[in-house]
């Protein structure tokens, strides 16, 4: 099984920590964000490669992947066209010659997630993608991609929905599970999964959902939320061997 990161944007909004440090490497508790993911993603067995879609400081992100092997899985980057999330999943999938499900996850969140649940619970379901959700505060849903669960369905799909207007807050984790015809689906241009195909795929009936109880989900997408996720991560996780 493929799985793919997500991690095209130049961190505009954390510069300039990111004029020298390619978003993905940038350390939270002192362990690179991408390392958090693709933890993730490797308590799903059935992974075998990940391929991380980048376009900014790519050198220096193969080069680290290249330090940090791990074992039964091959990792490697993609340049990008930077065109939103299923534009760049259409790139990636047509350059690789993808044509399985794959587990898709951004690279800008900093959670502790089991993808193998994801995937047993996408093929009992059957439908043509699963996303993972998480419950957030209500004053912040207006954050995140918004979805209302029924029975492992998800009933309505809102991206960052205005103050009072969310259907539930069950916020989109950064990682879902689609099908090839879902990847068929994306015009080669630049579109988003979260505005554009997750709506569609409500409509039909061919979105689920799986609600998990997460510990901690940190962004790191400004500088503020960067700093914030440091702080927190210190109170949660053990430090570095």
């Amino acid at each position: 099984m493929k799985a793919i990161i997500l991690a095209a944007g130049k961190g505009i909004r954390l510069r300039p920590l990111t004029y020298g440090i390619p978003k993905p490497l940038l350390p939270v508790g002192g362990k690179p964000v991408i390392d958090f993911v693709i933890d993730n993603l490797l308590t799903c067995k059935e992974i075998d490669t990940i391929y991380v879609g980048v376009s900014h400081m790519q050198n220096m992100i193969s080069s680290y992947l290249a330090h940090t092997p791990r074992d039964d899985v091959v990792i490697e980057t993609v340049s990008t066209l930077c065109w939103e999330t299923a534009g760049d999943i259409k790139v990636i999938s047509v350059e690789k010659g993808i044509r399985e499900p794959v587990v898709v996850a951004y690279g800008d969140n900093v959670t502790r997630i089991n993808i193998d649940r994801l995937v047993k619970f996408h093929r009992k379901m059957g439908k043509s993608a699963t996303v993972a959700l998480f419950k957030v505060p209500w004053d912040e849903v207006s954050r995140f991609g918004v979805a209302k669960l029924e029975r492992g369905i998800v009933s309505e799909f809102i991206e960052k929905p205005q103050r009072g207007k969310a259907p539930s807050n069950l916020a989109n984790a950064g990682y879902y599970v689609i099908e090839p015809e879902v990847i068929s689906r994306i015009p080669y241009s630049k579109v988003k999964m979260e505005s554009s195909l997750f709506p569609k795929l409500v409509q039909e009936g061919e979105l689920a959902g799986l609600a998990y109880n997460l510990r901690y989900w940190l962004d790191i997408g400004t500088i503020e939320a960067y700093r914030k996720a440091n702080r927190m991560i210190e109170g949660i996780l053990p430090p570095p061997k």
